[in-house]
């Protein structure tokens, strides 16, 4: 590359208004970031395998157990090659449960920042991270890299019954995927340490059930004006659970003092008990919904680290729905007739607090614990067919 640092520096700094303001202000760029990409393509790979075992019982009932697998293979994940080495876990002079504070230049027990402590405590209180970086002259050096992995694990159970006029199905599945990058911009909080970031995928869902149902009412089943008007109705349901997905508890600072630059890299808190347990009542007039979790056992991460929470520790609220439909065909002739429906989604106008995609990798739950007004609250409910109100829906089909 032209003009490389070291050696040479080629800053750039657009919108000058006067010679005062060069090299200062928000639109000058020392030293340039950069995006790095592989110099040789590694293309990625999926590998599936999967064991069936069907039975039919008596009485017309039939059953499949499946266990499902799947493991992925350089997939892309993307790291700040260009990330300041973090302090030691045995030099960090940071006892557990002391946080940084800027304005006393030690610990809060009185120990001195020495060495690479020293580094990143300055680095974390705000100074520039550029004369530390590996590649002096440069800034964040983001690298699109094709090392990330990820497996599937799935216990699938599905059941079909046949009852006179009666059909019933059901389906529930049991699985767990785990990755270190759920996609080309899930940030790696510490480059150096990329194991870290494995955990559940950002999609996982542990657990969905489905069952259905379709029953032809028995009412004017022969034939005459009195079956062609009254008769061949079909009444039909769906009834869905989904687990929620995973998400991240972040930290809105730059607590381990690296200057990683990967989009949404900060640190995790700390966590000092359950999340699930001694969940507090949202008191009345916040204008959000209940909290999902404990937002007391999150507290400010011990002072060089990079938290110990992990990456997508909770998830998301599940989403329950039940749908149901009446319908009814009036032939015409034997290619022509109408079809009328009649349908009601959530029809027991049950909240689904992240809508019936469960949030689709976002989060309606408050996630800075710094924010007190909002952490570990429901912000929204969910909206849409699915997510929201009770909605009733009619229709008259002509086909032809």
């Amino acid at each position: 590359m032209e003009n490389s640092p070291p050696l040479a520096l080629a800053p750039v700094q657009n919108n000058i208004p006067s010679y005062s303001a060069l090299g200062s202000g928000t639109s000058a760029f020392f030293p340039l970031g950069l995006i790095a990409i592989p110099t040789k393509a590694q293309w990625p790979y999926i590998q599936q395998w999967h064991l069936d075992v069907q039975h039919e019982f008596p009485w017309r009932f039939v059953g499949v157990l499946s266990y499902v697998g799947t493991k992925g293979t350089h997939l892309v994940r993307e790291a700040d090659i260009n990330q300041i080495g973090s302090t030691p876990l045995d030099q960090n002079p940071f006892l557990p449960g002391e946080a940084i504070d800027c304005s006393l230049g030690t610990t809060p027990s009185g120990a001195a920042m020495i060495g690479q402590a020293a580094i990143n405590f300055a680095v974390a209180c705000g100074a520039d991270p550029n004369p530390f970086r590996p590649f002096l002259g440069h800034g964040d050096i983001n690298r699109r890299e094709d090392r990330a992995s990820s497996t599937y694990h799935g216990l699938q159970l599905s059941a079909r019954k046949v009852l006179g006029a009666l059909q019933f199905s059901f389906a529930y599945t049991y699985s767990h995927a785990i990755d270190d990058g759920s996609d080309g911009l899930d940030p790696i909080i510490d480059t150096y340490h990329p194991r870290f970031n494995r955990g559940s995928s950002g999609f996982d869902v542990r657990h969905l059930l489905t069952a259905s149902y379709v029953y032809d009412l028995p009412f004017f089943r022969g034939s005459g004006l009195a079956h062609t008007l009254l008769g061949g109705w079909e009444y039909s349901g769906i009834i869905n659970y989904q687990s929620g997905s995973p998400f991240n508890v972040v930290s809105s600072v730059d607590n381990a003092g690296v200057a990683n630059g990967t989009f949404g890299s900060t640190s995790y808190p700390d966590v000092i008990g359950d999340p699930n347990s001694n969940i507090p009542n949202a008191p009345p007039g916040t204008g959000f919904g209940p909290f999902q979790y404990n937002p007391a056992v999150f507290v400010e991460p011990r002072g060089l680290t990079f938290g110990n929470v992990g990456r997508n520790r909770l998830t998301n609220p599940h989403t329950t729905n039940f749908d149901m439909a009446l319908f009814k065909h009036f032939p015409i002739h034997e290619s022509i007739g109408l079809e009328f429906r009649a349908e009601a989604f959530n029809f027991i106008n049950h909240p689904n607090w992240c809508g019936g995609s469960g949030c689709s990798g976002t989060t309606n739950i408050g996630l800075n614990p710094t924010n007190l007004a909002t952490f570990g609250k429901v912000l929204t409910k969910g909206g849409g067919v699915a997510g929201g109100e009770r909605n009733l829906q009619l229709s008259l089909r002509f086909y032809f």
